[in-house]
């Protein structure tokens, strides 16, 4: 599972202050190069002015891609999860399909598959598939033969692997989003929020959860 790179208020102050004294150091040597001589004191009041800038400056750029990079992250988790989903709803298919004809003569049965594919693709968005996927289930488990039927094992093992995978990316998105819905109304971020564009992500709720 990915993790979050999160950068604390002490690796940002660690970071800041060793940014400021290098640069401080810096433009004391270059001015004293320039003018071929010791560092004067005014010397050394515009070196630390120069370097205050930068510094911030730095900062405020880094801070930005960083906030950039988690946000184009987050919005990654949540197309991943469309995609894992989409794999699940194949699989699904694909079973069912295995189940239809191993008991293309049984009417009953047939009937009891045409009911967890009654669930159109618009509607698949919630947890549907998850509805779908327990009366496959069900129905497999009722009959030893086509519980012992390999393809269908096989579909089944993929499907719960699929579910799993779906669950976690879920979690991982959530937690993305709350790391990044926090960072962006904190310090600094929270001053410059509407110059930058950021706005809140929503998290990832489940349509009917009570249901399933």
């Amino acid at each position: 599972m990915k993790k979050i790179k999160q950068r604390t208020y002490t690796k940002r102050l660690i970071s800041f202050i060793c940014g400021f004294f290098i640069g401080w150091f810096f433009y004391l040597m270059i001015m004293a190069i320039v003018e071929s001589g010791e560092p004067t004191d005014t010397q050394g009041l515009i070196a630390t002015i120069l370097s205050l800038i930068t510094t911030i400056t730095y900062e405020l750029i880094s801070e930005y891609n960083y906030l950039k990079r988690l946000e184009l992250t987050t919005t990654s988790l949540y197309s991943n999860i469309s995609l894992y989903k989409e794999r699940e709803k194949n699989l699904l298919s694909k079973a069912e399909k295995f189940v239809l004809e191993f008991f293309k003569y049984e009417s009953d049965i047939q009937k009891s598959v045409a009911v967890s594919r009654s669930v159109n693709s618009e509607r698949f968005a919630g947890n549907e598939e998850l509805k779908c996927l327990s009366n496959l289930k069900a129905t497999v488990e009722s009959y030893p033969d086509l519980k012992a039927d390999k393809h269908v094992s096989k579909i089944l093992e993929q499907l719960e692997q699929s579910e799993n995978i779906i669950l976690d990316s879920k979690l991982l998105y959530n937690e993305y989003t709350t790391y990044y819905n926090t960072a962006i109304v904190s310090f600094p971020a929270v001053l410059l929020t509407g110059l930058w564009k950021l706005k809140l992500l929503q998290f990832y709720i489940d349509n009917n959860i009570d249901e399933v």
